[in-house]
């Protein structure tokens, strides 16, 4: 797809731009890490099934505290602590108004199953006196450490971290992650963090992606239908 056609047709808009959803201002910690590398990490929770949102920005930092690893939440899972034990049925096969009772009835659910999520890292940030400088978009010189909390960002962090396209590149030529619905995940993320000025973003990213993509068309195209109304 050419920048002329991507000028002048803009099916993945809806005429309402969105406003900024307002959702994800605080930047709080959403789990710990507990198994690590220089190119993703996985995570649990710290609340059973309240993992971070599949293409959510979330960060780390490094053991001296100088470095801010970044990465998008590409799987979440949920599953018995046990690997070895499936989890069993609970419920008693009984129509029911309300599926949140077999864990009001079960207690002990909560020790005995776990959510996970796997983060593929995109890049880094030195920080200093607690502010930022520029972020790269490099793996870190060393992953984060083993159970190092780790934040959903806020969604002017994710403004910042999707200024700079480089960072598609990097999820493009991931052989962990399903790289085609992530990098329209983040994308439509950071397009409605926007607000008014989304739609110039995503015509923008989905440019640099056709430049990318030149010799695959049918990725290129996976990716702009999984954008289309944002």
């Amino acid at each position: 797809m050419t920048d002329s056609f991507l000028s002048t047709q803009n099916p993945f808009i809806t005429e309402n731009e969105m406003a900024p959803s307002g959702s994800n201002q605080a930047e709080l910690p959403v789990g710990e890490v507990v198994e690590t590398s220089l190119t993703g990490f996985m995570a649990h929770t710290y609340k059973l099934d309240d993992p971070p949102p599949f293409g959510g920005l979330v960060r780390v930092k490094d053991r001296s505290g100088t470095c801010e690893i970044y990465g998008a939440v590409y799987h979440i899972a949920t599953g018995g602590i046990d690997p070895g034990r499936r989890a069993a049925t609970r419920g008693s096969g009984q129509p029911v108004t309300n599926d949140e009772q077999v864990y009001i009835d079960n207690p002990q659910l909560s020790r005995l199953l776990k959510t996970e999520f796997g983060v593929l890292v995109l890049g880094c940030c030195k920080t200093s006196a607690g502010s930022r400088q520029a972020f790269s978009y490099v793996f870190p010189d060393y992953p984060p450490p083993l159970h190092y909390s780790v934040t959903l960002c806020s969604d002017q962090t994710l403004i910042d971290f999707t200024q700079d396209k480089s960072y598609l590149r990097a999820i493009l030529e991931s052989s962990q992650a399903p790289a085609e619905e992530l990098v329209a995940a983040l994308l439509r993320r950071a397009t409605r963090a926007r607000g008014a000025a989304g739609k110039a973003f995503l015509v923008d990213s989905l440019r640099y992606l056709a430049r990318n993509l030149k010799q695959d068309y049918d990725r290129f195209k996976i990716i702009v239908e999984k954008c289309e109304g944002v």
